[in-house]
């Protein structure tokens, strides 16, 4: 097998599509500007191996995506986590895979279908876990599969999925854990700063006053990460600011804060194109190291690291959709997402039982928001107790209204929607109903959960609209995509060669 390359200079940096034909001998691969190229691999990604042996298939520890050529196979490799997606589908006798289903959507010329309102459903499947979620979703021709956390095997005929290896040693305690932990990051760090990448990384660490992004920020250190992001409030209407600022000083991190909510956020639609919910639509606020920047988060350490005994049927189940949300977004911005609990998560079972050990008692508070694991670790790192992991905060847009705020992205809805026959409330409803469910939410929320109470009507929700984002916000990535495709002279669909 032997590869081809083409750049689109108007992509999103890091977008790539591959298209494969059974009894051909050439992957063709289309790409943005970030997207580094060598031989017989090409990726967007930093792993925890040889940046110049191109080894991003033989590790977990991947944060991207890339195609690895190898003999007369071609494996397309995912991000070692489930924040991140391949998408892939068979396209006239060929396939494609791409790590953005809107620039697959572009180059096979296919589009989400309208009729189908359950697409922002099946995506949030994957929180069941890797032997839970849905594969395939309906297009205007052949099915669209995604695929979390396995790679794919090309193998001159068919596509086929396998496990990728498993980089972690048996976790048996603290030490060898965090031993992992450190490792791995050095890893990371002698993959970004090779000499060989044409594409500057530079580490950036998202903080907070709870246990996981501080968790993660000490990992990160050892990256030579020295600059943070933090939000300046929590969703709560009574639990404070979950800023990070303490965490920062006593690890020695510059900390630049945020509002939690603006009027308009860039790059909106990218967000609603995941999973049809804004979720971390405030994390498209920070502003991103250029050209590519490696973000350290503590994304699903209260699954990994809570101090309980839990039954998942297996290690990625997840509690809820909220960090699902920046698969298409970092692609433009150039964002490598690094979500360090992550780490090891098929050893999950080990981890839980080294929260339990007696060697962990000076760290255990005993109490509804306990982490011993987190806690060592930015308590060994400086940081006094008190400064952090104090009671548990949020700062995810959890909008049960759903409709864009951006007003460029508000009139691209409403366009979306009258084009198809679908009402669209006048302004002032829209803003009546956005403050009106907010309160709803925030009572619910700070309210009758804490007493047990049941959520009471929500008529909103029968809104058709609501169900359409989704579609919405593809269908005008897709057009970028397409404008890209058209100003390089490649706007035709994929034939099979």
């Amino acid at each position: 097998m032997r590869l081809e390359t083409g750049l689109l200079p108007l992509w999103p940096k890091l977008a790539w599509v591959a298209h494969v034909s059974p009894g051909s001998d050439t992957v063709r691969v289309w790409h943005g500007p970030g997207v580094e190229t060598a031989g017989d691999w090409c990726a967007e990604a930093v792993w925890a191996g040889d940046y110049a042996a191109g080894d991003f298939d033989r590790t977990d520890l991947v944060f991207g995506s890339g195609i690895r050529i190898r003999g007369d196979r071609v494996v397309f490799v995912s991000a070692g986590s489930t924040l991140d997606r391949l998408w892939h589908c068979p396209h006239e006798g060929s396939f494609s895979v791409s790590n953005s289903l809107p620039a697959l959507l572009a180059r096979t010329g296919l589009s989400l279908r309208d009729d189908h309102l359950g697409y922002a459903k099946t995506m949030k499947s994957i929180c069941g876990g890797l032997k839970a979620y849905t594969r395939t979703f309906p297009s205007s021709g052949s099915d669209l599969s995604v695929l979390y956390f396995s790679n794919l095997v090309f193998d001159g005929e068919c596509l086929r999925e396998i496990e990728k290896p498993d980089a972690a040693p048996p976790l048996t305690d603290y030490e060898t854990y965090r031993g992992f932990l450190f490792s791995a990051a050095e890893r990371l760090a002698a993959n970004m700063n090779h000499p060989a990448r044409r594409g500057k990384v530079v580490p950036l660490a998202t903080l907070s006053s709870g246990y996981d992004s501080p968790a993660a920020a000490v990992v990160a250190a050892h990256t030579g990460c020295r600059q943070a992001v933090t939000f300046r409030q929590s969703t709560s209407l009574w639990r404070g600011q979950d800023a990070g600022h303490a965490v920062a000083g006593s690890l020695g991190f510059s900390c630049r804060s945020y509002d939690r909510t603006a009027s308009r956020y860039p790059h909106e639609e990218a967000i609603w194109a995941v999973v049809g919910r804004p979720g971390v639509l405030n994390w498209t606020l920070f502003d991103y190291a250029a050209p590519l920047c490696l973000l350290f988060t503590g994304c699903y350490g209260d699954k990994v690291w809570d101090r309980r005994r839990r039954d998942f049927p297996d290690s990625f189940v997840t509690p809820s959709v909220a960090d699902l949300g920046i698969g298409e977004f970092r692609l433009i911005e150039g964002v490598l997402h690094c979500p360090v609990p992550f780490w090891g998560m098929r050893h999950w079972r080990e981890i839980e039982r080294i929260s339990f050990l007696p060697e962990m008692v000076p760290w255990v508070l005993n109490n509804d928001y306990d982490r011993p694991i987190p806690r060592r670790l930015v308590e060994e790192a400086g940081v006094p107790r008190g400064a952090f992991g104090v009671r548990k905060m949020n700062t995810s847009h959890e909008a049960p209204f759903l409709w864009p705020y951006s007003p460029g992205c508000r009139k691209s809805f409403a366009r979306y929607l009258r084009d198809r026959d679908v009402y669209v409330p006048p302004g002032w409803l829209l803003w009546l109903l956005r403050r009106n469910v907010h309160l709803w939410h925030l009572l619910d929320m700070n309210v009758l959960r804490p007493l047990g109470l049941r959520k009471g009507p929500r008529p909103w929700e029968r809104m058709k609209a609501q169900s359409l984002l989704f579609q919405w916000a593809n269908a005008e990535l897709k057009r970028h995509y397409e404008e890209g495709l058209k100003a390089a002279g490649a706007s035709p669909p994929i034939r099979p060669s």
